[in-house]
């Protein structure tokens, strides 16, 4: 009996300190409910001011600022409910890159240089009573920390060749049947059609040829990814399919890694969602196949311009001063630009990621122009009242080399779509290289040959007899100035569904092949020889100009109507370098909580 009674004295004892446990704990379990929802509170606003923030980073916003970019996330932050003072809100710009080759892991590094960015992480940190009802010495205040990381990237597809609108009729299917060994190849305009509005999916091309990961498609054999395109667009019964085809077994090709004709920069796998016109793909297939039948030892690409079906060429033959015009062409490609996809960011060595190079052409183009001795013969007869004759002789040889290529143009800014709009704006910045123009030839390998214009064109006899030879002897050439500038493209689509993607980024500077001034050197017509007659000084001294203004037409016209055109195509030109871009995508926002810094 006295052991039940100690021991209900006890549980008597006790039962009050097992109450205050039992509400202590209590309490504590309300207090762990009540600092979750804090904190999940917390974990709201860091949401919305680090999805807010990102906006301002660099890979997302034309004026990217770290002022703004802490702005932005306190206007959002206060808009689903945080009322606290703006310090307690800690915005990091930086980078959300994959934690290592191959991994889906991103990883945060904070970036000082806004230029750097990508991302924007929001870290909320405050002091919290562990409990509002027992006794704050008993119970000291816990800190609560919570992040969160928001990533925003536009990826830009860029390419450095034109519009075939701009070319002139039939050069296209002439450079196409070069490096297919095909002559008088034509591409129809239908054809031409398809291939500026045929878009190509970087995804696409993954899963048709059962690749993980674009870099794994950058690394693919080239005539692998041109077969996978030949399915893409329909197989080889479609004109585009069938030029595809061809191109994929034309000379050259087989040691190629896609990667010589596409680029990735960034972070690769960003841009799955990309796609990029046909069009861009297959200009740098055909000049790395131009490159290496070159490099094979066939030396320049012969390219031929027909007159009569050149509108260019036939408003000069209405010139009363021209018999007839030929143009024969021949090209050097060094260096092909391939199609390029990249955000619009520095990287670690202050890099800009995004780049697009220009080809470097060595073009050589021989233009043979036939006198008209009506209107010559004319003003001859006039000037020597009838006494002296004239005929033609040898046609007049212009040989022109135009060198131009080694520009770039860096991805320098993009304005992501926001709210319901969808349409961004792009910068790049361009850097041309001067183009040089003279006259001479291209060795087999290239080189400038210098040679100056020299042709025997015109007889001059009285009765019969021959008095003197006129001839051209004259050097010339065009340095053309180039501006280093900033471009825009205000608007870009980020869907293009019937394929019109492609928008030149323009110059802000003078278009300088518009105003191209030709310089003709050195003009002669005497043949070398100092003793003419005198009677005819007169004749030579007001043929000069006439000849000279010739010239200067026919340079002009062949310079800006042919020559510039086909640069166009090929990526750079007589005004600097062309930078279009024809993709964009825009990455969907990366919302990341509890970002390790």
């Amino acid at each position: 009996m006295n052991k039940i009674r100690r021991q209900s004295g006890v549980l008597v004892f006790l039962t009050p300190f097992l109450i205050v446990a039992l509400a202590v704990v209590a309490v504590l379990a309300m207090d762990a409910a009540r600092l979750y929802s804090v904190k999940a509170d917390m974990q709201r606003v860091v949401n919305a001011a680090a999805t807010a923030a990102a906006d301002e980073a660099q890979a997302c916003s034309m004026n990217a600022d770290i002022g703004l970019m802490k702005a932005r996330a306190l206007v959002a932050a206060r808009q689903v409910g945080f009322n606290g003072n703006a310090e307690e809100l800690e915005v990091f710009a930086g980078v959300f890159e994959p934690a290592g080759d191959g991994s889906s892991t991103l990883s945060f590094t904070p970036q000082s240089d806004i230029d750097k960015t990508n991302a924007a992480v929001v870290r909320y940190k405050r002091q919290e009573r562990l409990s509002w009802l027992l006794p704050e010495w008993l119970f000291p205040p816990v800190e609560l920390s919570v992040n969160a990381g928001s990533r925003k990237e536009l990826y830009a597809a860029l390419s450095a060749s034109a519009s075939t609108l701009n070319l002139e009729g039939g050069l296209l299917g002439n450079l196409l049947g070069a490096v297919l060994g095909q002559s008088n190849y034509s591409l129809d305009p239908i054809s031409l059609q398809s291939l500026e509005s045929t878009l190509l999916g970087v995804g696409d091309l993954l899963t048709l040829l059962g690749l993980a990961d674009v870099t794994a498609l950058l690394n693919a054999p080239l005539v692998d990814v041109l077969d996978a395109t030949v399915d893409l667009v329909g197989g080889v019964t479609t004109p585009v399919g069938t030029l595809v085809s061809e191109l994929a077994e034309s000379g050259g090709l087989s040691g190629l890694d896609t990667g010589a004709v596409l680029s990735v920069a960034g972070d690769a796998d960003a841009a799955k969602n990309a796609e990029f016109p046909l069009y861009d793909f297959i200009v740098s297939v055909v000049l790395n196949s131009a490159k290496a039948l070159s490099d094979d030892g066939q030396g320049l690409i012969n390219l031929s311009v027909d007159p009569s079906e050149s509108p260019v060429l036939e408003t000069l033959l209405n010139n009363s001063l021209l018999g007839s015009i030929d143009i024969q062409l021949r090209l050097g490609i060094d260096n092909p630009a391939p199609v390029v996809i990249g955000p619009a960011r520095q990287g670690k060595n202050n890099e800009w990621l995004t780049e697009v190079s220009a080809t470097d052409i060595s073009l050589e183009a021989l233009v043979d122009l036939e006198l008209s001795i009506g209107y010559i013969g004319d003003l001859i007869s006039a000037l020597t009242l009838n006494i002296v004759k004239a005929e033609t002789l040898n046609d007049i040889r212009i040989p022109l080399v135009v060198q131009v290529g080694g520009g770039s143009a860096e991805f320098t800014g993009a304005q992501c779509a926001r709210g319901g709009s969808n349409e961004v704006d792009l910068a790049v910045y361009a850097k041309p290289a001067v183009a040089n123009v003279e006259t001479g030839t291209l060795s087999a390998v290239g080189d400038l040959v210098r040679e100056p214009i020299h042709a025997t064109i015109l007889k001059l006899s009285i009765a019969e007899q021959p008095l003197l030879n006129v001839c051209v002897d004259a050097d010339l050439g065009a340095k053309l100035p180039v501006v280093e500038d900033e471009r825009y493209v205000q608007g870009y689509p980020l869907r293009c569904p019937d394929g019109d993607c492609s928008r030149v980024l323009e110059s802000s500077g003078p278009t300088w092949v518009k105003g191209l001034d030709v310089q003709l050197d050195n003009l002669a017509l005497d043949c070398g020889e100092t003793s003419l007659l005198s009677i005819l000084n007169p004749v030579i001294d007001l043929l000069k100009p006439v000849i000279e203004t010739l010239l200067n037409i026919v340079t002009t016209v062949v310079l800006q109507g042919i020559i510039s055109p086909l640069l166009m195509l090929l990526g750079v030109d007589l005004s600097g370098l062309n930078v279009a871009v024809v993709g964009a995508d825009q990455l969907g926002n990366q919302l990341i909580e509890n970002v390790e810094m």
